[in-house]
C-alpha cells in the first residue's frame, strides 16, 4: 500500500469506525450511516464532498471481511498496460528507441505515422512519453551509466588513488603569477595521503615526482587508480610500475566514481585549506607547499567520520602488510626518465630543447638518456645497456675558445695485395678459350 492509498484507507476508516467497532442492529446501523452521510467532507483524491449510505455500508462490509487493507482503493487490473498502444506497436516503439536512444518523442511520432501511411501516429505525445518512461526507454534511462557499488580496500596500501586539482595562483620565479597544480595520492583503506604537493605544471613529470615521494614515504601500493588521460598511459609510468611491482588501473572515461574518495578529499582541501588562505598575501610555490603540509599533518591526526579513527592510526594498523623497497634503493634514479636520442657528428644530442655533449666515440650512435625531468642538468648516458658516463650541457662559447685538436692518425695496416679487378683479370686469363 502506497502513501496515497493509505491516506484514502485512513479516511474511509475514520468514517465507518462508528459502524464497525461494536455490533449494531440493522436499524441502528442504517441510522448512524444516514448521520455520517449527511455531513460534508474533504475526500482525498476526489472533488466530491459527500458519501452515500450505500458506499458507507459497502466500506463497513469490506472492513469486516478484509480488515484495514480492504479499505484501500483497488488497482486497475490492466495497470501498467496501455490500452491505446497495441503489443505490436509497443514492440516497434521499443526497437526504434533502443536502435537510437537519442530519438525524440516528436521524431518517433512522425516515423510511426510515415511507416503506417497515415497523417498521424494514432497515439498522443503524452501516451508515448508515459509508455517510454514506464518501460525504461527514455533517453536518460537508456544512456544511464551502470550502477556502482561502494567499495573499500581491506588493507592499507592495497589501493591508492591519484588525481590533480587546480590550485591558487602563486608568484612566478621570474616575475608575474602562475596557477599551481595540486597532485595528490590517497590510500583507499585509511584515507591517508602518502604525498601531496603543489607543482608548476600538470604534466607527467610532476605526477611521477609525487608518486616517487609517496612510495619513498609510505611504501609500495598494490594498485594505483589513475585518470585515463594520455600522459598517464606513458611508457615511463608503465616501466616504473613494473620495476617496483605495482599495477596501474585507469578509470574509464567520464566515470570518476572509482576515484570518489580522493574527490572527497579535494572537497575537504578546498573547504578547510584553500578557502582559508589569505588571498591578499602573494605566496611562492614553496610557501604554499609549507602551508599544505602543515594542514595535512592536522588532517592525518583528525578522526575521519567514515573510519571512526584517524587516517594515520588506520594506516599504521596494517603496517605489517606494507611493502618497502630496500634501504639502499636510489629512488631518484629509479624514477629517471629514459629517452632514446641520436648523437650527432658533433657529439651533441637534443633533450628538452637543450643540447648536451656525449663522448666522442658515440658520434652517430643511438644512446639512451636517463635523467630527472625536474632537474635535467644531470643526464646519464647508456649505450647498449652499459653506462657511458654523464652528459654535460653544451656551451658553444667555451667550445669556440678551445684549441682545435687534430684527430689521432690511425695506424696503417700492412697491405694485403688483394684487388678485386686484378683478380677478375687473372681469372679470365687462366680460363681456356671455348674453341
Amino acid at each position: 500500500m502506497d502513501a496515497k492509498a493509505e491516506k484514502i484507507a485512513l479516511f474511509r476508516y475514520g468514517l465507518i469506525a462508528p459502524l464497525v467497532l461494536e455490533p449494531l442492529p440493522r436499524g441502528e446501523l442504517t441510522h448512524r450511516a444516514d448521520e455520517i452521510a449527511s455531513r460534508r467532507y474533504e475526500i482525498p483524491g476526489s472533488k466530491r464532498t459527500s458519501v452515500s449510505v450505500d458506499t458507507l455500508l459497502d466500506w463497513a462490509l469490506r472492513y469486516r471481511q478484509g480488515g484495514f487493507e480492504a479499505l484501500a482503493p483497488q488497482p486497475r487490473q490492466d495497470r501498467g498496460k496501455s490500452r491505446t498502444i497495441t503489443p505490436r506497436l509497443a514492440d516497434l516503439i521499443e526497437r526504434l528507441k533502443r536502435e537510437n536512444p537519442h530519438r525524440t518523442g516528436a521524431t518517433l511520432l512522425r516515423e510511426l505515422a510515415l511507416s503506417s501511411g497515415q497523417d498521424k501516429a494514432g497515439i498522443s505525445a503524452a501516451t508515448l512519453y508515459r509508455f517510454l518512461k514506464r518501460h525504461g526507454l527514455s533517453e536518460r534511462q537508456l544512456l544511464a551509466p551502470a550502477a556502482h557499488k561502494k567499495f573499500e580496500a581491506q588493507h592499507s596500501n592495497q589501493i591508492w588513488q591519484s588525481d590533480m586539482l587546480f590550485g591558487p595562483y602563486v608568484q612566478r620565479p621570474g616575475g608575474g603569477k602562475m596557477q599551481a597544480m595540486l597532485h595528490a595520492i590517497l590510500d583507499d583503506a585509511s584515507r591517508l595521503i602518502p604525498h601531496a604537493q603543489f607543482y608548476a605544471s600538470q604534466g607527467l613529470d610532476a605526477c611521477l615526482d609525487c608518486l616517487r615521494q609517496a612510495v619513498q614515504a609510505r611504501g609500495i601500493p598494490v594498485r594505483l587508480y589513475m585518470d585515463n588521460a594520455k600522459i598517464y598511459r606513458s611508457p615511463q609510468l608503465a616501466r616504473i610500475s613494473a620495476s617496483i611491482g605495482m599495477l596501474i588501473v585507469h578509470t574509464p572515461p567520464y566515470q570518476p566514481e572509482g576515484r570518489g574518495k580522493i574527490e572527497r578529499f579535494f572537497r575537504s582541501c578546498r573547504e578547510q585549506f584553500l578557502n582559508n588562505l589569505d588571498r591578499k598575501q602573494a605566496l611562492s610555490l614553496e610557501q604554499l607547499n609549507e602551508r599544505l603540509w602543515a594542514w595535512l599533518d592536522i588532517y592525518h591526526r583528525t578522526e575521519h567520520s567514515s573510519l571512526g579513527t584517524t587516517p594515520l592510526l588506520r594506516w599504521q594498523r596494517d603496517i605489517e602488510h606494507i611493502r618497502q623497497l630496500p634501504p639502499s634503493t636510489d629512488f631518484r634514479r629509479l624514477f629517471f626518465h629514459r629517452l632514446d636520442r641520436l648523437v650527432r657528428r658533433d657529439c651533441t644530442f637534443l633533450l628538452q630543447n637543450r643540447f648536451y655533449e656525449a663522448p666522442p666515440h658515440l658520434a652517430g650512435e643511438r644512446i639512451e638518456a636517463r635523467f630527472d625531468p625536474l632537474e635535467p642538468v644531470l643526464v646519464e648516458i647508456h649505450f647498449q645497456g652499459k653506462a657511458e658516463g654523464m652528459a654535460r650541457l653544451v656551451d658553444a662559447v667555451v667550445n669556440g675558445q678551445l684549441p682545435y685538436t687534430k684527430p689521432a692518425e690511425r695506424a696503417q695496416s700492412e697491405p694485403t695485395g688483394i684487388n678485386f679487378v686484378d683478380l677478375l683479370v687473372k681469372q679470365k686469363s687462366d680460363e681456356e678459350p671455348p674453341w
